[in-house]
């Protein structure tokens, strides 16, 4: 992975900053609180319904709103996804100015300075719903597939992206079908399983949310085609059929 850049400013930002608000995600506005899993859960599963549907009603981006979102902010999800341009999540889920934490890397690939955004998501802004959402087509998986083992791209970037996406592969079982797929449903599916795992393993914090019932983490295949976006590990966010 790309090792993580120690700049003053990271180190201020993960050293001195988050404790010091850990404990009060919203200090100017105490009265605000954080909307549990479920109801955040439902809001992104309605505004993605309103948005395959072409009716999106475009919530929260009135002057206004603006105004009233310039010095402080409450969103209700975070949203983990791909850098494509065509997977904007505030559209994708319908949702307005200040509602979403959107953290994007190419292939959805938990570096440190990605794991750190969601982390002062987390413990400073009080966010309790986190969506790891891939994308059918994705380019980032296709080149994991496709480009040799010990083959270079020609950047030691590129290079880092490439082997954290075949690392996520590995236990995938894809058949060929599977690596030929232009839409490379399968494989995607599989990426973000191993980010959805790789995010607790790699972030004390984030597990002990997690463990104590106060963070929940769901997976999302987001279809070019449709708009529709499907979740999964949903467990408890949704009514058992």
């Amino acid at each position: 992975m790309i090792p993580l850049l120690r700049t003053a400013a990271a180190v201020a930002l993960l050293g001195i900053a988050m404790p010091a608000l850990a404990q009060d995600p919203h200090p100017s506005h105490p009265a605000v609180k954080p909307e549990a899993p479920p109801v955040t859960f439902h809001r992104l599963e309605q505004g993605n319904l309103r948005f395959t549907k072409g009716v999106a009603r475009h919530p929260a981006q009135t002057l206004a709103v603006r105004h009233a979102l310039a010095n402080e902010q409450h969103p209700h999800a975070i949203v983990v996804t791909c850098s494509d341009s065509r997977v904007p999540p505030e559209l994708v889920f319908d949702q307005g100015l200040g509602e979403l934490f959107v953290v994007r890397e190419a292939g959805n690939e938990l570096e440190p300075l990605v794991v750190a955004s969601i982390e002062y998501g987390v413990a400073n802004l009080g966010v309790r719903l986190i969506v790891i959402m891939g994308h059918e087509s994705c380019g980032a998986v296709k080149a994991g597939l496709t480009i040799p083992d010990g083959q270079s791209t020609g950047s030691p970037n590129l290079d880092a992206l490439v082997s954290a996406v075949k690392s996520n592969l590995i236990d995938a079982h894809l058949t060929d079908a599977d690596r030929h797929d232009p839409k490379v449903v399968k494989a995607s599916h599989a990426n973000v399983d191993a980010v959805t795992r790789q995010l607790t393993e790699r972030s004390q914090l984030l597990k002990a949310k997690v463990d104590a019932g106060e963070l929940a983490v769901v997976s999302a295949i987001y279809s070019l085609d449709t708009g529709h976006v499907d979740f999964w590990h949903t467990e408890g966010l949704v009514p058992s059929k």
